[in-house]
């Protein structure tokens, strides 16, 4: 099996993703040791080997308190969300094609069964937006986002409350309508 490159080693990143009962024989293990890679190689892409061989140089502490301690706590973290993502994208396939004893791995590797394909697909996609601004934080551009598009409700009657369902952003007809 692959080891991890930030994460200590196999049986701590098994330990975060839920997979510490994962037998031995399991094709998920092909499956994770593929992630692995595939997450090594997602961070060279990203971010280069210099920057990569740096990250992991910073010795790793589970408080960290320096910017350096943040970094590579952080680098952690996405290796554990890189390898979560690949897995639920590639552990259904597995159970679809119903060879072996497909019925026992399935109950066993509970963690990427619990959604249904719609929830898998939007917490995909939330992992893998908390896994860009991740990498803009690694790679040192952090950003803050356009804070000028932000609208509060202060009260005034100017600006109605939102409704349930609703946003604080004026419709169009609102926006021709204070232009003049």
């Amino acid at each position: 099996m692959t080891d991890p490159r930030f994460i200590a080693d196999l049986a701590t990143l098994k330990g975060k993703l839920r997979l510490t009962k994962l037998p031995t024989d399991s094709a998920a293990n092909e499956l994770l040791d593929e992630a692995i890679l595939n997450a090594r190689l997602e961070f060279y892409r990203r971010l280069g080997g210099t920057r990569v061989d740096a990250l992991a140089a910073i010795t790793f502490v589970e408080n960290p308190t320096s910017a350096n301690e943040v970094l590579r706590a952080l680098a952690n973290a996405v290796e554990v969300k890189l390898v979560r993502v690949r897995l639920m994208r590639t552990i259904p396939v597995l159970f679809q094609d119903a060879s072996g004893d497909v019925q026992r791995a399935w109950n066993e590797e509970a963690p990427f069964r619990e959604g249904g394909v719609s929830s898998t697909d939007r917490e995909i996609k939330r992992i893998e937006s908390e896994i860009e601004e991740d990498f803009q934080m690694l790679a040192g551009e952090e950003s803050q986002g356009e804070e000028s598009n932000w609208r509060v409700f202060d009260g005034t009657p100017e600006c109605p409350p939102p409704r349930p369902g609703n946003n604080v952003f004026r419709s169009r007809s609102q926006r021709r309508d204070l232009l003049g």
